[in-house]
């Protein structure tokens, strides 16, 4: 079998790719390092999708443009299977929205409150619950390799464990467990790995945060005195970096995404990220 499927998050596409083997091509639509709240395919991209099969969205409407894009590339008939259904999803904090103790947003407008996180792959052990939706559509696709994809799909469950159990051992050594995230993407890492995330500098992808909402997160930076401070590359850090200024702390990437190099596998990311933290927290 030879088909394309494409998904919308670069690290889902990588475990898509250990499940799926060497006869199915797995693409991510969205490029390395992008920002994927409101992604738009350039045409190029559109093009590329006319031989599609099969998709793979994360859902809970982060990327709820997957399908649209998909179906007037490659026709109706395209199946599109959402994983972040299947995999127990939690719901954004307080803080991680962008309401800081007794503060109600840093622009008045509605935070969604109890909204749904889509970030679910920064927990091992969700993408662990994500393999076997991906298994039983290839397996839809191509029946004859069925027993093939199910052993793939066993194996990488099993090295999700072995990632899972790595970083749990690196959390032991974290004495600081009080964060400030860039955005809400760290919040299924943060429960699975006993952090708190005390306070985010921009809760709305895409809009910079007002300077009264970033001297909230100063405040909530200096009242947590152990608190580390992150940002992504995908988004300005301006604001982080003003944060860490007015904070007087040292600033560090988180990365929620990778696909750059160093970082283009998923255990390599959250490696990577664990790294960040071992300097961060310890």
């Amino acid at each position: 079998l030879t088909a394309i499927v494409t998904l919308a998050a670069n690290l889902l596409a990588d475990l898509a790719q250990n499940v799926a083997g060497e006869h199915v091509r797995v693409e991510s639509l969205t490029r390395a390092g992008t920002e994927i709240h409101g992604y738009e395919p350039t045409p190029r991209e559109l093009a590329a999708l006319a031989e599609t099969d099969l998709a793979f969205a994360v859902g809970l409407e982060l990327d709820g443009w997957l399908t649209r894009v998909v179906r007037s590339a490659a026709g109706d008939d395209v199946r599109t299977v959402e994983l972040g259904p299947s995999i127990e999803p939690r719901r954004f904090t307080p803080a991680e929205l962008g309401i800081i103790g007794e503060s109600h947003g840093h622009d008045g407008h509605d935070h969604h409150h109890g909204a749904i996180d889509p970030h679910f792959w920064m927990d091992p052990l969700r993408m662990e619950r994500a393999i076997d939706p991906i298994v039983e559509a290839l397996v839809a696709l191509d029946p004859e390799g069925a027993a093939e994809l199910r052993a793939r799909g066993e194996a990488e469950k099993a090295s999700l464990r072995e990632l899972h159990a790595a970083i749990e051992g690196a959390s032991q050594r974290w004495r600081r467990r009080d964060v400030v995230t860039f955005h809400g993407s760290f919040g299924y890492f943060a429960d699975r790995y006993r952090l708190r995330v005390v306070a985010v500098v921009g809760p709305l992808p895409g809009r910079e945060p007002t300077p009264r909402y970033v001297e909230e997160v100063v405040r909530a930076l200096r009242a947590a005195e152990s608190a580390a401070l992150f940002y992504e590359p995908q988004l300005d850090p301006r604001p982080a970096r003003i944060v860490a200024r007015e904070a007087g702390r040292t600033i560090h990437e988180l990365d929620p995404l990778g696909g750059t190099e160093g970082r283009d596998s998923y255990e390599a990311l959250l490696l990577h990220d664990v790294a960040v933290l071992d300097e961060a927290l310890r």
